[in-house]
């Protein structure tokens, strides 16, 4: 017979998945410096420096590689709404695919990243977006 997990077991066993995502995404300096040193000269000129560059990609990362919604993001990343605008214009301007490039040795956290970039901009898509709108109304 098998056993049911209680309520409680279930909490327990997502935050232990929680916390090896966590561990996952952050990123050790060595893999940092490595994404720096591709980014676009504006943003690696704030990133070096910057820790809110560092929290904002391990945030992108975290919902990569736990496969949660934004709206799911930790509030120690700052508020998801400003993560995902981040990560759209980011997507927009390629620079997703230089950071994946650097992440080549690490498929852990490259894998998925590179699942949710595609994802976003197939959905951005003219094709997807004629999809969603439905079929137009033509008089003839």
């Amino acid at each position: 017979m098998m056993e049911e997990r209680s309520w409680e077991q279930g909490v327990v066993a997502a935050e232990a998945e929680m916390v090896d995502a966590f561990a996952a995404v952050q990123l050790d300096q060595a893999r940092w410096d490595a994404i720096v040193a591709t980014l676009p000269p504006l943003v690696r000129a704030r990133a070096v420096n910057g820790e809110r560059t560092r929290a904002f990609l391990e945030a992108v990362l975290w919902v990569a590689v736990t496969r949660q919604p934004w709206g799911r993001l930790p509030r120690m990343w700052g508020p998801w709404h400003s993560v995902y605008v981040r990560f759209t214009r980011w997507a927009q301007e390629g620079i997703w695919d230089e950071v994946i490039a650097s992440l080549h040795a690490h498929a852990d956290i490259a894998d998925p990243l590179q699942r949710l970039v595609a994802t976003y901009l197939d959905s951005r898509h003219p094709a997807s977006v004629a999809r969603r709108e439905g079929p137009r109304f033509t008089p003839f």
